[in-house]
């Protein structure tokens, strides 16, 4: 950066008079970081807050020569970085490429950035709204080519296979270059969880706002069953949305969702998983019925991928000869009725 920024900045302040000063400097934090309303200066000033934007309005204008003159470099770097950015960027993101490129030290340094483009008019600002964060845009058609790109994707989420998407990550075909990967981080309608997964925050898998939701994600990405204890234990590390999670009130929501399965005591897994319900001698007649006369080895083996039973118990059902049936070569089946 050729000269410091606060040299900049206090002699652009030094031709202004003191309840000039106190507008802008309040007003876009210089001193303090902290941004002061309309409002809040109007009321420590004794005016309103129409005045307020009126004399802010003003002194942008008066001071535009001079800071256009000192900070030609800042300005210039701000227009071709948004160029090779596609036009458009996030506005914390923009500004600390700024801090960085010209390694500006002085305090507070971000606001007084943005103080600066804001004075220059350029590049444009676009403030945060319900769908977009706060971003920095070359030109209009680069703005309208941004929002286009954003409701095209939501589009294609919004109609794609959900498992798809988080699974399979079928998106990625859409983020061909940086700037369209970059512009899905101004829009409010994508976000990642806490697992890292990318999706639009209105899905359940993304933004998880029941208890429900919750013990799905940890039970789906753990990939095996968990006590209900162990799982408000999980739900509290991770601190989803810092709400705290209580053991009997887990354990209520996994009785009632067919999604989780008892496999054991106190523990479930999830259906989609391939956990089953039912007792023992159910599981027993499902597996011997899909695979046919099993050995006492394998039945053990695939009744404890869909429950967690100990080998005894299971072999103790295989015993009742009114439901099951053993070969002469020691394979198990189920009798018929």
């Amino acid at each position: 950066m050729p000269k410091n920024l606060d040299i900049i900045i206090e002699n652009t302040l030094s031709e202004l008079n003191s309840k000039q000063r106190r507008v802008l400097i309040d007003r876009f934090g210089l001193f303090s970081g902290q941004l002061a309303t309309l409002q809040e200066i109007g009321d420590k000033l004794g005016v309103t807050r129409e005045r307020i934007r009126q004399i802010e309005e003003k002194l942008l204008t008066k001071i535009k020569p001079r800071i256009e003159r000192e900070t030609g470099m800042i300005l210039s770097f701000g227009q071709t970085h948004l160029a090779k950015a596609g036009g458009v960027r996030e506005d914390e993101t923009f500004i600390n490429d700024v801090i960085n490129y010209f390694k500006e030290k002085a305090r507070y340094a971000d606001r007084k950035v943005r103080f600066v483009y804001f004075v220059a008019g350029k590049p444009f600002y676009h403030q945060e709204d319900n769908e977009f964060k706060n971003f920095w845009y070359l030109t209009e058609q680069d703005k309208e080519r941004f929002i286009y790109l954003i409701k095209n994707l939501v589009k294609f989420f919004d109609s794609s296979d959900r498992k798809g998407i988080l699974e399979m990550h079928a998106h990625l075909v859409h983020f061909k270059n940086f700037s369209s990967l970059h512009a899905v981080s101004i829009s409010k309608h994508f976000g990642l969880n806490c697992f890292g997964d990318f999706g639009l925050c209105k899905w359940e898998e993304i933004t998880p706002k029941t208890i429900r939701d919750k013990i799905y994600l940890i039970l789906k990405k753990n990939e095996r069953p968990f006590h209900f204890v162990d799982i408000a234990s999980e739900i509290n590390r991770i601190r989803f949305d810092g709400k705290r999670a209580h053991p009997q009130t887990v354990h209520n929501e996994l009785i009632k969702d067919k999604r989780f399965v008892l496999v054991g005591r106190g523990i479930y897994g999830l259906s989609e998983h391939g956990y089953e319900p039912g007792t023992v001698r159910e599981v027993l007649v499902s597996i011997l019925k899909k695979h046919g006369p099993l050995l006492r080895e394998q039945v053990v083996e695939l009744v404890n991928q869909k429950r967690i039973f100990k080998p005894q118990t299971i072999l103790l059902n295989l015993q009742n000869r009114r439901h099951f049936r053993r070969f002469d070569d020691g394979r198990y089946h189920v009798r018929q009725a």
